[in-house]
């Protein structure tokens, strides 16, 4: 599975999310690359919740001396780019795996019908 360019590039990106909305009642090809960057998104969401685990766990740790609640903001916003990041670059391949589960329920769908 070829990695587009076109898919989302920040979670904040609204516009690319309106564009997947709209290729998802396309033909099928554009509802296949639309499950493909959908795919994205989830490996990106999934990889934001284990960062903030993480980051969450390490919170006994953390000094008072440098912990506030604007910098508390931002090191979310990083672990949410950091999951686009990781998602973009393929890292865990559970983008894959949906795809892959989506195209064999969509083909045993087809074969039953």
């Amino acid at each position: 599975m070829a990695f587009n360019s076109t898919s989302m590039q920040s979670t904040y990106d609204f516009a690319s999310m309106s564009a997947l909305k709209k290729g998802s009642t396309g033909s099928a090809a554009e509802r296949a690359q639309a499950g493909e960057k959908v795919a994205a998104e989830f490996e990106a969401e999934f990889l934001r919740l284990v960062t903030s685990s993480m980051q969450k766990a390490s919170e006994p740790f953390k000094s008072d001396l440098f912990s506030s609640n604007s910098s508390d903001f931002y090191q979310d916003m990083f672990y949410s780019e950091l999951g686009h990041f990781l998602a973009q670059k393929k890292s865990i391949g559970v983008a894959d795996f949906v795809v892959n589960s989506l195209t064999a329920q969509s083909q045993i769908g087809s074969n039953e019908a």
